[in-house]
């Protein structure tokens, strides 16, 4: 029997955090991202209500979660490897800030080199496994309907690695807050693309973030 899977990209944040980085902050969502959240209620299909349900434990995914309406008996689980990516040094600066102090480290991680590490923070290649290692747990997971709420770069990973694509295609998926995408994963492990919904236009951080 086939696994349904939708991930949403938590609703927006306030303003100021825009055009910046922002890997492990946790910050509350924003008057906007409150409101988004009635729209995503209207788009999330009723068998994700009463399923598995897993989360970023950031106040933002907490939030959302908390706003959505899951039956109470609904239980979400906390995983470490929905976390954002970890920037380091490079967390709350813009792309141009970055393109004046770090322009060889912005290019090794637009081209996604494995091995580039943000300064003090975490290597592409520690994401790629901890990606790889979710995506392990939803495969051999009892579940068949399955909720992940996390953040746009985790979401990007799982897309690329659920359906077989290069990690380094990471930045050629838009998600944006509030977006929404519906995935089915058949017995072979083959996973199919069967829906995008986006609420909100705007993209947090620049390319290639």
């Amino acid at each position: 029997m086939k696994k349904s899977l939708c991930l949403l990209r938590h609703p927006s944040i306030p303003s100021e955090y825009g055009g910046k980085y922002l890997g492990r902050k946790e910050v509350s969502l924003s008057a906007e991202g409150l409101l988004e959240i009635e729209k995503v209620k209207e788009k999330i299909r009723q068998k994700f209500l009463n399923g598995k349900v897993y989360l970023s434990p950031t106040v933002q995914c907490r939030e959302t979660f908390d706003t959505l309406g899951f039956p109470k008996e609904v239980r979400p689980e906390f995983r470490e490897e929905l976390q954002e990516l970890d920037f380091g040094n490079w967390e709350g600066r813009s792309f141009s800030e970055l393109a004046e102090i770090n322009l060889e480290g912005l290019k090794k991680f637009a081209n996604f080199s494995s091995s580039f590490r943000f300064p003090n923070g975490e290597s592409l290649n520690e994401f790629q496994k901890r990606t790889e290692l979710f995506k392990e747990h939803i495969l051999s997971s009892p579940d068949h309907c399955i909720f992940i709420l996390s953040h746009g770069g985790i979401l990007s990973s799982l897309l690329c690695s659920f359906l077989e694509l290069p990690h380094s295609f990471y930045k050629k998926f838009r998600i944006s807050p509030s977006t929404l995408i519906y995935l089915d994963i058949f017995h072979d492990g083959q996973a199919v693309l069967t829906d995008l919904i986006r609420i909100h236009g705007a993209r947090r951080s620049e390319w290639p973030g």
